[in-house]
């Protein structure tokens, strides 16, 4: 009986699953399926996108990113000496861009696994997901929320006006919560969060008040805590 030893192993398990080459067509094949999902990436971004600013070079990048992830997977499925190179090199790779958005970070790391699952050639597993995230995505974005249509700056000259901010509010039954308070020798500034459309009626009343110095009324896509 022959020995086996631990480069056999290594050979009939490791070694043996790596091409030497691959057709152009499998590559063309994955490319222009790569191609189809960056689309799909592409237009669900734009589509649910409620970043302040919308920011077309990022998704086109992330959507594109699906293809070179994938023209990597395929690459190290062919070599094992490309195979251990791109670890190597991913590896020391550092990405210093600041991603400020929760949701542009689950888009990355969709077209990212898009273009491993692609490159794999688990065609089936990309399609299935696209269409459930996709439906996810419209489903959550329905879903209500607590929204704060708006953030109350008042500049106000004592304590005595921000009593009858409050008191006002209170009548009007508009939840509210400061925001953050900043008191000087000369002034009061105050931030309120409010949850109420009404606030846009009452705004010129409470602005008749001798103690107040300014309102700023801010516009804001956030969602409160109360």
């Amino acid at each position: 009986m022959d020995s086996i030893n631990f480069s056999d192993i290594f050979k009939n398990n490791f070694l043996d699953n790596f091409t030497n080459s691959i057709s152009l067509s499998s590559v063309i094949i994955t490319m222009c399926v790569a191609l189809l999902f960056s689309f799909i990436i592409y237009f669900v971004y734009k589509f649910t996108c409620d970043n302040v600013i919308y920011s077309k070079k990022f998704n086109v990048t992330m959507a594109l990113m699906t293809m070179v992830t994938a023209a990597v997977i395929m690459s190290m499925q062919a070599n094992v000496v490309v195979s251990l190179g791109m670890v190597g090199a991913l590896s020391i790779v550092r990405f210093r861009t600041a991603i400020k958005e929760p949701k542009d970070l689950l888009f990355l790391f969709w077209s990212i696994t898009n273009g491993i699952i692609i490159g794999a050639g688990i065609y089936s597993i990309a399609f299935v997901l696209a269409i459930i995230l996709t439906i996810a995505l419209l489903v959550f974005e329905r879903l209500p929320g607590n929204k704060i249509p708006y953030l109350l700056v008042a500049t106000l000259d004592n304590l005595d006006a921000e009593e009858k901010i409050t008191n006002v509010l209170k009548e009007n039954k508009i939840k509210y919560r400061v925001k953050s308070k900043n008191v000087s020798s000369n002034s009061t500034d105050v931030i309120y969060e409010l949850s109420n459309n009404k606030i846009e009626e009452l705004i010129k009343d409470i602005s008749k008040d001798k103690g107040i110095k300014s309102l700023n009324l801010i516009t804001q896509d956030g969602e409160c805590q109360f």
